[in-house]
């Protein structure tokens, strides 16, 4: 393969992962559009995380209050679930051995943590 395939592809891969986790924020969406390297990608998905780690908590608080007697299924369940996405996210990020896999990696954490963040709201409901 030569660099230009190579750089062509990295390029590719990397507008894919980035589109993939700009799924839900116009703020996520400039950031990546500003980023020109595989750093600045993964500090624009791990800044989004932070703000989607913080929606899931407090849907996390509100879904067990909720509960009742699922209250201790439901923490069985995330923590199941936190140990499946650092798994999962760890094999995306992992996949080429690339610098891309960095964005990869992040944009996997990103986008369940939303997932899931929007899972829990819909527990309790509008």
């Amino acid at each position: 393969m030569n660099l230009r395939t190579f750089t062509a592809s990295t390029l590719w891969l990397a507008l894919c992962g980035a589109a993939v986790a700009a799924d839900s924020s116009p703020a996520l969406q400039k950031c990546l559009e500003a980023a020109n390297t595989t750093a600045a990608m993964v500090s624009c998905n791990v800044e989004q995380t932070r703000i989607q780690d913080q929606r899931l908590n407090n849907a996390y608080k509100a879904a067990l209050d909720a509960q009742g007697q699922r209250k201790q299924q439901l923490q069985d369940v995330q923590r199941l679930w936190i140990k499946y996405r650092d798994a999962n996210c760890a094999f995306v990020g992992s996949a080429t051995g690339a610098s891309i896999d960095q964005v990869n990696g992040s944009g996997c954490v990103l986008d369940m943590t939303q997932t899931r963040a929007e899972e829990l709201e819909n527990l309790v409901g509008p």
